[in-house]
């Protein structure tokens, strides 16, 4: 028989760790909020950290290590930083970015973000421990975004016309709705490589990007419609 139990509430975020046997969660609280780890297989949980600040968005990508990027808006320079689950250690890892939306590779050396122009959301690349960047010169959002096993290369749907300088803002809001093509970057040495030149015959806003095992098919949600849809990557 299945069985469960309830979780606290006023949870704001949650992430599950690389290895699928803990999460972390962010609880909401009258001074900020407490950031605690659990195991799925027992009620004990551990504080690891807290903020005042209560608008974050994480990654738990390696297992030590659990990346907190503040909520986005255009409006808002955002920052991300990375917490040391072992110490309880919290660094900047870099900031002053306008409308960050952040994703981890599963080492958690790269991370790809968006930074939000007058002319759209441009996307970059970052060394977490050389601290530099790859401008990749495309329009995009990281969540519409996934990272390959081997951490080499980065499958996203990218729009093919962009219009406007709110995002993500309008794009979480509904506003705007994009009409997407599928490319393929290289993590090394920021590559872009179109794989659908033009072969889907239907508009696609794609979401929650994922790869089979063999990673030679590319799955994903149309947003305009809610529709499952895979690519063949072969």
């Amino acid at each position: 028989s299945s069985k469960g139990e309830f979780l606290p509430a006023n949870i704001t975020d949650i992430s599950v760790s690389p290895d699928k046997t803990k999460f972390f969660y962010l609880t909401k609280t009258t001074n900020g909020v407490v950031g605690s780890t659990r195991s799925f297989s027992e009620t004990k949980k551990t504080q690891v950290f807290t903020s005042s600040f209560s608008e974050w968005l994480t990654q738990w990508p390696t297992s030590t290590k659990i990346f907190l990027t503040t909520k986005p808006s255009y409006l808002v320079n955002g920052s991300l930083y990375i917490l040391n689950t072992t110490s309880g250690e919290m660094k900047k890892a870099f900031g002053g970015v306008p409308g960050l939306t952040t994703l981890a590779n599963n080492l958690g050396t790269y991370v790809l973000y968006n930074n939000s122009t007058s002319s759209g959301p441009n996307l970059e690349l970052l060394d977490v421990d050389k601290h530099t960047t790859i401008d990749l010169a495309i329009y995009g959002l990281p969540e519409k975004c996934v990272w390959n096993t081997a951490n080499t290369f980065i499958y996203c749907a990218v729009p093919n016309n962009i219009s406007g300088s709110r995002y993500p803002d309008s794009w979480y809001q509904g506003l705007v709705s994009f009409d997407d093509s599928f490319v393929k970057i290289n993590a090394n040495t920021g590559e872009v490589t179109n794989i659908t030149s033009g072969s889907i015959d239907q508009q696609i806003d794609a979401t929650h990007l994922f790869l089979d095992k063999s990673e030679s098919n590319l799955f994903f949600i149309n947003k305009k419609d809610g529709t499952l849809w895979g690519l063949d990557l072969k």
